[in-house]
């Protein structure tokens, strides 16, 4: 059921079908953003100045990738949030506001790290070791400490309040998007001070898509119930 308050090019099946499957696409994007280190070997402990230089060197292109993977991702998952936001009719109001707010933070926090990785070859290819160590630190570590304290709470626990009384997804994502708000903060600051906590804050990244993904299948299904439903004009 939609609010009849709601603009109808916001309320049509076919807006959110094109939220749903950016829901879908961001999530694989940063899944396959999170994997290629893996498989390419990703210095995760990092290394001196001289190893992770060689690195940048024979692997400037996973870095440059890597950028666009990150932003294109979190990109169309942010429009997924705002399509999801806008058909609950609360996307003027202040929850919806907020969610507005939790996804330019994302984003921009998203953008810094993405720089990061660019500056990492590029300071490789110019010879600085020292910028290749300290680019390399920020986009490494930095984010993944970062992103759990603000951006992920705040879009997550907007995102379920807007949704709270509304029939734009089924029931149970409201309040598991408040869920993972919390987890996410809790996640934040025990990263600021243990392994164990930057541990649980890449678990939450997991969680995070899982969610995302549920709720992007979802409202693809009540799109095409709506389309199903929709009266025939002669």
């Amino acid at each position: 059921m939609t609010d009849p308050a709601i603009d109808p090019a916001i309320a049509s099946p076919r807006i959110a079908r094109v939220g749903g499957w950016f829901g879908i696409a961001g999530p694989v994007l940063l899944t396959v953003y999170f994997a290629a280190p893996v498989v390419a070997g990703w210095p995760y402990a990092g290394g001196t100045d001289a190893q992770l230089t060689a690195y940048a060197r024979s692997h400037e292109s996973l870095f440059y990738a890597g950028a666009w993977l990150q932003v294109t991702g979190a990109l169309l998952s942010v429009v997924f949030f705002l399509v999801l936001a806008t058909r609950t009719g609360k996307g003027a109001c202040f929850v919806g506001r907020l969610v507005t707010v939790g996804a330019a933070l994302l984003i921009g926090v998203v953008v810094m790290e993405a720089t990061f990785l660019i500056a990492v070859p590029m300071a490789a290819a110019a010879g600085s070791g020292a910028g290749v160590s300290t680019a390399f630190t920020l986009s490494n570590g930095v984010f993944a400490r970062v992103f759990p304290l603000a951006p992920a709470p705040l879009l997550f626990a907007a995102t379920g309040l807007a949704l709270r009384h509304t029939a734009v997804l089924p029931r149970a994502f409201a309040p598991l998007a408040l869920v993972v708000a919390g987890l996410f903060e809790l996640a934040g600051i025990a990263a600021i001070f243990s392994t164990a906590g930057l541990i649980a804050a890449i678990a939450m990244s997991i969680l995070q898509e899982v969610w995302i993904v549920a709720a992007a299948i979802a409202l693809l299904l009540r799109a095409r119930t709506t389309t199903a439903a929709a009266p025939v004009n002669p």
